[in-house]
């Protein structure tokens, strides 16, 4: 299963959610694309990411995201033989912290096909958006996919401490995954207790992933919240990533690069991390 396979079924499947008819919906995804290029650029540690409230948004950043995201996670899987082992025992549950843009689930995927794991998936999802859960609710049916994948959707707004009650699955956790997402919150001054009230309830052996922009301010904080949650550092690096599999074809999505005149991200300066609960 190649990530940009899974990127074309989803949009495929969600692009008449944006409103309007197909020119007006074409410019409205190009205008996104644009914004969101600007936000991610000049303004992320500051204010954040972009309002996934928008349809438009939301569907740019999937195409132009997560199949990159989804990647580089799979890769983090492969660098991780912990995880390995875990779904290696064919049954495995997986929350995804910021998950809603699905790069985590595209991700394992990928990781089980490849090495022709079975193991059934229990995903859950946790996101200040709900508008993402109908984007990745119906995956397994559209998939076709061999193996049970189930996915839960939690709405924790970081910014709204009022929402944290939500219950989540979290302390059952066997991989807890945070894909380019403390970097989203880092503006936010309840990001770190969120983070640590969420981490410190990690059960004993739970692993921890996480993948997110090569910035120090970021990969520090994630060190020291990971430290106090009493999680053990596995491993770590930093540096440039790319999409490195031939076989992975981002001309999959070409009728939307001719659509909306700028293609899939496809390399990236990150920093990556693999911890242990104690």
């Amino acid at each position: 299963m190649k990530c940009f396979e899974v990127v074309k079924t989803v949009l495929d499947e969600t692009y008449g959610a944006v409103p309007g008819k197909e020119p007006a919906r074409d410019a409205s995804i190009k205008k996104a694309l644009a914004a969101m290029s600007e936000q991610y650029t000049n303004n992320l540690m500051t204010d954040g990411g972009p309002d996934f409230n928008d349809a438009a948004t939301r569907f740019g950043y999937v195409y132009q995201h997560v199949p990159a995201h989804a990647y580089w996670l799979y890769l983090l899987l492969e660098k991780c033989p912990e995880a390995i082992a875990v779904l290696e025992k064919g049954k495995a549950r997986i929350t995804c912290i910021g998950g809603g843009p699905g790069s985590e689930i595209v991700g394992f995927l990928k990781l089980l096909d490849e090495r022709e794991i079975k193991c059934k998936l229990f995903c859950e999802l946790i996101d200040g958006c709900d508008a993402w859960k109908a984007t990745w609710d119906d995956l397994a049916y559209q998939l076709d996919l061999d193996e049970a994948l189930h996915t839960t959707y939690v709405i924790h707004d970081v910014g709204n401490k009022a929402t944290w009650s939500s219950p989540s699955q979290i302390s059952k956790a066997d991989i807890i995954v945070l894909s380019f997402f403390v970097s989203e919150i880092y503006h936010l001054p309840t990001a770190k207790e969120y983070l640590t009230k969420m981490l410190i309830s990690a059960k004993s052996g739970a692993l921890l992933l996480i993948n997110d922009n090569r910035t120090k301010i970021v990969y520090e904080l994630v060190d020291a919240i990971a430290t106090k949650a009493g999680f053990s550092l596995l491993a770590s690096d930093e540096g440039k990533e790319k999409i490195w599999d031939s076989g992975e074809d981002k001309d999959m999505l070409k009728k939307y690069t001719a659509k909306f005149g700028t293609s899939t991200k496809l390399t990236g300066q990150i920093a990556w991390r693999t911890f242990q609960k104690d």
